[in-house]
């Protein structure tokens, strides 16, 4: 679903760390499937890990889209392409790529329904073929291929988890969507007999909508079972560990949290592509506000929306950067718009970042170590949102109530109250945890054990 080509980038893996030499056995030189689908939130940690496997000698084989494709070629990195484009998807459909992310990020379900599970049992077969001489599959939540490719293999599958709200916690629930209802932060046997509940009802009703289609295709792979709650379990699939994708100081696994998860750690970001007008721009003049709304959904947060952050910005003494994807948004002498800039590159250049709580934003802007105003449009985003508010580092402000008056003096009480110190110290303990590292050297150690 990739909007815009973005520039290649210039790799900002593995070597910010030790390598990987020397920390993993000869004897675990195999092969490691991995496969994404959605926004670059998704896509960019997926080709990290791959860097970082390669890094170490162990081959990385990626299955992807093939929008995503082109990225990993971008990177360096070797795909197959599994499935239609998301133009195809589009035609098949009738609907626009704003239409597709904003019914993701609104409700994934229809999309499940009416394009994944459909898909699925054509897409497998050739998962099938990318399985043959390899040790271990990992994904992401929205591969549904790959669990049922690698069940249908007898292979270890390894979830990769990029949102912490599918720990599952009760101790720790969700606040997106109608996870909203769970208490925040449940401090009695009453209260997390309530999100307990909650977590239950929201499986359940995960499988009244998709378990029946999601036995009768696994029925038609030839697998047994109804493969338990769709997108939390994954059949009979040999499960070995669960990595979540972010930093433990960012979210800490609670307890209670799925079986197997560890948080090993934000996986690097490209750097680099900045261009130099940009850059001039930048140290030039007033210190600037960044807004971005991450790869998909730039057009979703109502048609004002860019002309209240430029608004908003000018009442705060902030030029405005404006990453804006395939949106219009006004010109000015204090407005820089581009399409597409490197996060970790450009964030730390803001006085301010507002962005939409995905992932990868906010991963950057942890690092970046920036006052926040988080604008969330949907799915793990209002959860993102809210934890970044309870460390003190961000506010939220809902797209519908975005208005420039508003949304500054959400973002001026953060910039007052903001603890520089505290949030270095936080960005230099992030920068030093490298997850795609962290992630290769666990899929290292479970195709160790698949091998003997």
């Amino acid at each position: 679903m990739n909007q815009t080509r973005r520039p290649p980038p210039q790799w900002a893996g593995p070597a910010r760390l030790p390598g990987l030499e020397g920390r993993i056995p000869e004897r675990t030189r195999g092969t490691v499937l991995l496969s994404t689908a959605g926004s670059l939130g998704d896509l960019y940690p997926v080709l990290s890990i791959a860097r970082a496997l390669e890094a170490s000698g162990l081959s990385a084989r990626l299955a992807l889209a093939p929008d995503d494709c082109e990225v990993a070629h971008d990177w360096g990195l070797t795909a197959h392409p599994i499935g239609p484009s998301a133009a195809e998807v589009c035609r098949r459909l009738g609907v626009s790529r704003d239409d597709i992310a904003a019914s993701v990020l609104r409700d994934p379900g229809p999309m499940l329904r009416e394009v994944g599970i459909p898909m699925a049992a054509a897409l497998v077969p050739e998962m099938d073929v990318l399985c043959e001489g390899v040790d271990v599959v990992a994904a992401t939540a929205f591969a549904l291929t790959a669990p049922l490719a690698a069940e249908r293999a007898a292979l270890p599958f390894v979830p990769l988890v990029l949102q912490p709200m599918l720990a599952w916690s009760a101790l720790d629930a969700p606040r997106a969507g109608a996870f909203r209802v769970a208490v925040p932060r449940p401090g009695n046997p009453l209260t997390r007999g309530w999100n307990r509940a909650v977590l239950r009802l929201a499986r359940a009703e995960l499988r009244r909508r998709h378990g029946r289609e999601m036995t009768a295709l696994r029925a038609r792979l030839g697998l047994r079972g109804d493969g338990g709650t769709p997108l939390i379990d994954h059949g009979d699939a040999r499960v070995p560990v669960r990595l979540g994708l972010w930093d433990p100081a960012f979210a800490p696994v609670p307890p209670d949290a799925v079986p197997g998860l560890e948080a090993v750690g934000f996986p690097p970001a490209p750097k680099g592509g900045i261009d130099d007008a940009l850059l001039r721009w930048i140290d030039d003049g007033p210190p600037v506000l960044v807004a971005t709304l991450g790869s998909v959904a730039q057009r979703l947060a109502g048609p004002r929306f860019w002309r209240e952050v430029v608004a908003m910005a000018r009442g705060l003494g902030l030029r405005s950067v404006l990453l804006h994807g395939a949106a219009e948004v006004p010109e000015g002498s204090d407005v820089a718009a581009r399409r597409y800039a490197p996060h970790a590159d450009l964030f730390p250049r803001a006085a301010a970042v507002l962005h939409h709580g995905g992932i990868g934003s906010t991963a950057e802007a942890l690092r970046a170590a920036r006052p926040q105003l988080v604008v969330p449009i949907g799915g793990d985003q209002p959860d993102n949102g809210a934890r970044l508010t309870r460390m003190g580092l961000a506010a939220v402000v809902p797209p519908g109530r975005f208005r420039a008056r508003r949304a500054a003096f959400a973002l001026s009480r953060v910039i007052e109250g903001f603890d520089h110190d505290r949030a270095e110290a936080l960005a230099r303990g992030i920068a030093g945890r490298d997850g795609a590292t962290e992630a290769a050297l666990r899929l290292a150690a479970v195709a160790l054990e698949a091998r003997r």
